[in-house]
This record gives C-alpha cells, sequence and structure tokens, in this order.
C-alpha cells in the first residue's frame, strides 16, 4: 500500500528471499522513518527476527510512515502495534520485524505468490512471534470487543485459581473452581469473552502462525500473556462451564477451545495432520480470499504438496477442483467427495450460487469446526482416514471429465431411502428454525409395512438403533468399535426414562426432541415408538447418578456427536435396512458404495446424471461383510454432476 506519490518509484529492491523491517524510533518518536533489508531465509547471515501475527482488519483510513525514504501509507489496524513495539521492554529500535503487509510487495501478485509458499518456513524461522490482538480499547473493533481493559489480568487469575485447587497429582477440586462462575468472586467474564471474540481467532491465515511457532505471546496493547498461560487459562475455563452461554457466549468460548486444542494435537502429530482434516476443522474462520482457505495451512499440513504455487489468475472454484482431483490421484481414494456432505453451497446460505459440482467440497461455507465433520475423517491414516470396510480393496474406477464436471465411478446401488425422521438441523450442524424443521418421510415399502410377530424383532431392533445412534463406535473419534450390546440397554434404560418420567428431568434435551421427532417411523408394521416401549418395558427407570458416570453417560454423549453434532437423521430403506442419513436426505435416494470410497454414499437422480447429496451409515454394511454376501447387487457407472 505504497503511497500514491511514489507509485512510479520503486520502494522495494528484487526479492531474494524475505525481507525484513526496523523501526529506529524511540520513546515518544512524532517521526516514523522504517527500514527494510534483504535477507536469505535460509543464510547464516540472516538474523534474529520477530514475526508478528495480526488481522488486517480494513484498509481504509490508513496511517503514513517512512519507509527507506518513501512515503508509505500502512494499515490503521498495525499502526498502533509499530508505535508501541519499540518502546516495549522485551524488544528494542534494533529489532528486526517480518510483518507480512510491509515486507511484501502487495502490488506484486507473483511476489505474493511465491511468499505464500514460504509463510510457514518464517514463521517457524522466527526466534519469536507477536500476536497483537490490538489496543486494550480499539476503535478498529466492534462494540463486542472493543474494551479488553481487564482481559489478560482476567485470563492471569484464571491460572492463579487453577493452581490453587489442583493437587499434586494433576487433578483438581472443580467444585472450589466453579466457585469464579459466582458473581461475589468478582471474575470478570465479560472481558474474557470480548478478548476472544476478537478477529484474529477466526482467521484462516493465523493458525498456521499459531501452531508453527515455538515462542509466542499474546499482546494486548502494553500487557501480554504467553501462549501456555493462555491455555492454562483456556482450560480452566472449561472446567467452570464457560461454555454453557452463561459467563461468556459459546463463540467465545470455542474461539480459544478450539485453538488449545488444535496446538495440542498439532504438538502430539507435528506434520501429520492432513491438510483436508486441518482445512475441515477451520470451516467457520474468515478469510478475505476464499483460495486462502487452502493456503493458508500449508505450512503445517502433511500432504502440503497436494496443491502447488497460486497462481494469481486462478478462480476459487479452479482452486478447489484441483484439490479435488490432486487428492485423488496422489491417494488413490475417492474420500474427499465425501466432505461436500457438510461443505456445500446449501450450507453457504439463501444467496449462495452453485458453481462446483456436487462431489467437490465448497470450502467457503461456513462449517463450525468439529472433532469428526463426516465419518470419512475417522482415524489417522493417510488422506483423511476411514472405516476400512471391506470394498475398499476394489482398486477404484473413475474419470474426471476435461471440464471437471462430471465424475465418473464405478460402484453398485445398495437399497433406497424409503423413510426418514423429522429433523431440526442442517447437514451443517445448525438448528433451523420451526418453519423450516425438515419432516417426517414415512415408509411405505411392503417391507416396512408388513408387520413382524417373531418374539425377538423388538429386541433386535433396540440392538440395531443403538449401534446406529453412535454409528457402531464407542468413541467420539469413530475409532473403537462397539462390542454387541454394548449401548443396547443403555438405550432401553433412556427409552425408559422418556416415556415413564413425565417430568424427563434427567433426560438430556436433545435426546428427549430426538426420540420425540423419531417416535413415529414406521418399521415393519409398528412404529418407533410402538418397538421402544415394548423394547424397554423390563428395562430398570436410571438413577441421577447414572447420568454422571459409567456408560449411560457415555452413550448419550454418542448420540449427542451423531445427531446433533454430525446432525444425522435415522433411516430406513426399502428392504428393512436401518442407518444414519444426512439431513438432505430424501425418500428415494439411493445409498450407494463407490469402488475407492470408504464410507456408503447417498446419490440423486437427476437427469442423466447423479447428484452427491452426503454420506450414509448403514447397520451390517459399514465393514463390509454383507456386501460380500449380497449376491444380488449388479455393478453400476454412476456419472455425479
Amino acid at each position: 500500500m505504497a503511497g500514491s506519490e511514489f507509485d512510479n518509484e520503486p520502494l522495494y529492491e528484487p526479492l531474494d528471499t524475505i525481507r525484513l523491517l526496523r523501526l529506529p524510533w524511540g520513546k515518544d518518536a512524532t517521526k516514523f522513518d522504517g527500514y527494510l533489508e534483504s535477507f536469505a531465509l535460509n543464510s547464516p547471515n540472516c538474523p534474529d527476527f520477530v514475526a508478528l501475527s495480526y488481522t488486517w482488519g480494513h484498509s481504509i483510513h490508513p496511517k503514513p510512515i517512512n519507509l527507506n525514504g518513501h512515503k508509505y501509507d500502512v494499515l490503521a489496524c498495525l499502526y498502533p502495534f509499530l508505535k508501541l513495539a519499540p518502546n516495549l521492554p522485551e524488544f528494542s529500535s534494533d529489532t528486526w520485524w517480518w510483518i507480512d503487509s510491509i515486507c511484501i510487495n502487495q502490488k506484486d501478485e507473483n511476489e505474493k505468490s511465491s511468499q505464500m509458499v514460504i509463510m510457514g518456513k518464517i514463521y517457524q524461522r522466527a526466534c519469536r512471534t507477536v500476536v497483537w490482538l490490538g489496543e486494550e480499547v480499539d476503535a478498529n473493533c466492534g462494540e463486542e470487543s472493543r474494551d479488553c481493559t481487564h482481559s489478560i489480568k482476567s485470563l492471569y487469575r484464571l491460572c492463579d485459581e487453577m493452581d490453587k485447587v489442583t493437587f499434586k497429582g494433576g487433578s483438581f477440586d472443580r467444585e472450589k473452581l466453579q466457585k469464579l462462575r459466582e458473581p461475589e468472586s468478582g471474575m470478570d467474564w465479560k472481558s474474557v469473552e470480548r478478548l476472544l471474540v476478537r478477529p484474529w481467532w477466526r482467521r484462516v491465515w493465523t493458525l498456521q502462525e499459531f501452531l508453527i511457532s515455538d515462542h509466542l505471546r499474546f499482546y494486548c496493547g502494553r500487557k501480554s500473556i504467553s501462549r501456555k498461560n493462555l491455555h492454562d487459562a483456556i482450560y480452566s475455563a472449561w472446567a467452570c462451564r464457560a461454555w454453557d452461554d452463561m459467563l461468556m457466549s459459546k463463540k467465545a468460548f470455542y474461539a480459544g477451545w478450539n485453538r488449545r486444542r488444535m496446538n495440542q494435537w498439532y504438538e502430539k502429530r507435528n506434520h501429520e495432520i492432513g491438510l483436508i482434516a486441518m482445512m475441515a476443522y477451520v470451516g467457520d474462520c474468515g478469510a478475505t480470499d476464499e483460495r486462502d482457505r487452502v493456503y493458508s495451512l500449508l505450512g503445517v499440513a502433511k500432504d502440503s504438496n497436494l496443491v502447488g504455487q497460486l497462481d494469481p489468475a486462478s478462480s476459487v472454484e479452479y482452486v478447489y477442483t484441483a484439490l479435488v482431483k490432486s487428492f485423488i490421484a496422489k491417494y488413490n481414494v475417492l474420500d474427499i467427495i465425501c466432505y461436500a456432505h457438510v461443505f456445500s453451497y446449501h450450507a453457504r446460505g439463501s444467496n449462495a450460487k452453485i458453481s462446483l459440482p456436487s462431489w467437490i467440497p465448497d470450502w467457503r461455507a461456513p462449517v463450525e469446526g468439529k472433532v469428526i465433520p463426516v465419518m470419512a475423517s475417522q482415524g489417522s491414516i493417510s488422506g483423511t482416514g476411514n472405516f476400512r470396510p471391506a470394498w475398499v480393496h476394489r482398486r477404484p474406477v473413475f474419470e474426471i471429465s476435461k471440464d471437471s464436471k462430471l465424475l465418473t465411478c464405478n460402484g453398485v446401488i445398495i437399497d433406497t431411502i424409503d423413510g426418514l425422521v423429522r429433523s431440526n438441523h442442517t447437514d451443517a450442524g445448525k438448528i433451523t428454525d420451526q418453519k423450516a424443521e425438515l419432516p417426517l418421510e414415512q415408509s411405505t415399502s411392503e417391507h416396512n409395512l408388513r408387520l413382524d410377530w417373531t418374539s425377538n424383532f423388538t429386541s433386535e431392533l433396540m440392538e440395531t438403533i443403538s449401534r446406529c445412534l453412535a454409528l457402531d463406535r464407542a468413541d467420539r473419534y469413530l475409532g473403537e468399535y462397539i462390542t454387541p450390546g454394548f449401548f443396547r440397554d443403555d438405550f432401553k434404560k433412556a427409552c425408559k426414562a422418556y416415556f415413564d418420567d413425565p417430568s424427563r428431568r434427567n433426560i438430556p434435551i436433545w435426546f428427549g426432541g430426538w426420540l420425540k421427532r423419531s417416535k413415529s417411523l414406521r418399521i415393519r408394521g409398528r412404529t418407533l415408538e410402538e418397538h421402544c416401549r415394548q423394547g424397554s418395558s423390563n428395562a430398570s427407570v436410571p438413577r441421577k447418578s447414572d447420568y454422571d458416570g459409567g456408560t449411560l453417560k457415555q452413550f448419550y454423549g454418542r448420540v449427542e456427536d451423531t445427531v446433533v453434532e454430525m446432525a444425522r437423521r435415522l433411516t430406513i430403506t426399502e428392504k428393512g435396512y436401518l442407518g444414519m442419513a444426512a439431513c438432505r436426505a430424501r425418500k428415494g435416494d439411493s445409498v450407494c458404495v463407490l469402488y475407492g470410497c470408504n464410507i456408503p454414499v447417498l446419490l440423486r437422480k437427476k437427469a442423466a446424471a447423479f447428484e452427491f447429496i452426503g454420506e450414509c451409515y448403514l447397520e451390517g454394511f459399514m465393514n463390509g461383510k454383507a456386501l460380500d454376501k449380497d449376491t444380488d447387487l449388479t455393478e453400476v457407472q454412476f456419472r455425479i454432476a
């Protein structure tokens, strides 16, 4: 952003590797003359430097300084830090800085692209990183985050209070700590909230900068806190149940919590996290350029070679499509298309236009970061991780058209969706208003209308539903298979409590809501409610203590993950198979296995092609055994647009 009077004069020398900045002004300076110099990043002659992590904000009202004798307009949000930095005790006027908006020629698109590729190395090479969250009272911030006067002090208090109640073994007295919830404690929760809703926490570029740097410190005005102390404070806030919207907003809490969790993950698995998994985790972070959702994470992703240097002329659609093609070519699997289950134009809002085929994830969709966004992301093997069913060993046969609009692949149609329960969620996990609630789609196939009089069918059904609600996994990371009957008794107890206790005071509201929306689905001639009443008739009513620990608490947690966080709908197929489908599923959608895709998917016939809808858990088919036994399945060539 050079001043217009110097537009015809070269401010920058030809790029070597990086440029570094010195701010040689002292206390109470009124004239700001900075100095830029080029250095080879990997050269021993490259001095130690401090990298700055911040958000650009709006480019309006820039502030002038002088750089190498030229007038230069800096971002208004950056100007206060430039004035402050040389006067902080840990820095001096001799400190070298790397600040992207100044050290990269913002008028040279090719230079910006080449520097983007080495951004991770720059933060790794920096002797420390400073996170600038803004001034304590910052006019550049919105009303909800403008005044952060006591924020850093409050974070330190959270650390101190946790230390006071922590025992030698590492456990802590939660009851004592939760006294911070009481107004009498004087804990300033709102100041912490205001700091955590500042833009830095939800920008895609800042995640890479946060993870890579070995020595990182947060500054709000002159006050600062280390990354470790911040993590401890966030953990203390979690122990106080600050996420319940009473002490601070969920938006604020999870902004800090998700960064903390990502940092723990990265430290344990340095450069073992795939690009796709990371992109999904920061789906709700902001980006000025939507292509940055890919390029902002290359410094921390293990498979950064999936994409090359950004072509400034390339469109968002081209970048997202190229990523899918590169992923399929590298891993020889189609799993990446499963992310289109949640990252689609449907999740972008009513004003979004369809600009990508249904099988290409649209990373512009603002999807909240989840531990497991889709079933295909389970595990930590190459690519995305998966359930590894038997058909994964069938070599995928696929072709992508020259215009990248059509995916042609082989597979089989297992069955057709016949019935779906009501849902008040979207595939992105957002709760819809009552008018937009997805209605019950009643099953009508002959198989589902015919009454089953066998004595053990309802018992088997309770087992099947409990497995469906947990996606056949004991843990929220979908890594542990559940043994037969593992959650069956818990499901019976939950149903017993729902039907026999009118107050339902101990039942999580989302489980009661799910059962209410699901109870009318017809299965083998009877409603789900009739089956559940019969199946739970001999179950014991849970005690209050049962909800606080053990498998019942674990079961409720798994159901919440499936029907709330992952927003899956209980479904039954025409042949009577039960499963968990995407929210957008409809009666008549085909449940398919695509060779090379580790999760069954839903496809919808559209003229001469199919539309990709999303994943589908189908009980009995996830390990591939049922697929091998079903001799009626015929291989099909799918054209997916």
